[in-house]
């Protein structure tokens, strides 16, 4: 079983109530793992980002999503992820499995995304 991630949203000229959310689908182990790596960035110091980006609501959904960031958040969320993955000296498989899912699943969406500040990095 898998799940979703949710990026941001895709408006292509449309009406606002029909935008559609952005993102992937992930195999439901490397989403188990990306929600492990969601807890370490976030948990520890920033609890407002892991409630929005990993909610309860998105456990029981099976989603994790970025959308309601506001673009400062985004940012500081994105730069976060990537600090932490880019830290790892020996990451475990487990955490390597949540490194293809933000470089593969994620990152093509958060380039994308209207909040994202190239600046920010």
């Amino acid at each position: 079983m898998g799940a979703s991630l949710f990026i941001g949203w895709n408006d292509n000229g449309q009406r606002e109530n029909n935008y559609q959310r952005t993102g992937g689908f992930i195999n439901g182990t490397y989403w188990d793992a990306f929600g492990d790596l969601l807890d370490d960035v976030f948990l520890p110091n920033y609890p407002l980002f892991h409630e929005i980006i990993k909610s309860e609501e998105g456990e029981y959904l099976k989603f994790y999503s970025f959308v309601e960031l506001d673009k400062a958040g985004f940012n500081q969320a994105v730069k976060l992820i990537r600090d932490y993955i880019a830290k790892q000296k020996n990451p475990t498989e487990w955490q390597k499995m949540a490194k293809v899912v933000w470089e593969d699943v994620a990152e093509p969406y958060i380039i994308q995304d209207a909040r994202y500040d190239v600046n920010s990095e």
